[in-house]
């Protein structure tokens, strides 16, 4: 299987209908297209949705502070 994929080859790799595809797509959920090519890395997606499903790494820096149990500073 080709790394980048058009749109409707991306959504079936991922076994999603291209319409909850775009739906997760718009809201975060699985990352935009690559810029200046418009396909889809398959890599970015698996890792989106190894995150999705709770078994990757968390997703950014206060992710992974508040997976530790972090709390905020009350002033």
């Amino acid at each position: 299987m080709a790394r980048l994929l058009v749109e409707k080859e991306a959504a079936e790799g991922v076994g999603l209908p291209l319409a909850t595809f775009r739906h997760w797509v718009e809201i975060g959920r699985l990352p935009k297209p690559l810029p200046d090519c418009g396909l889809y890395d398959t890599k970015a997606l698996d890792a989106a949705l190894d995150r999705v499903s709770g078994l990757g790494a968390p997703a950014n820096a206060l992710d992974a502070w508040r997976a530790k149990g972090g709390r905020s500073i009350a002033r």
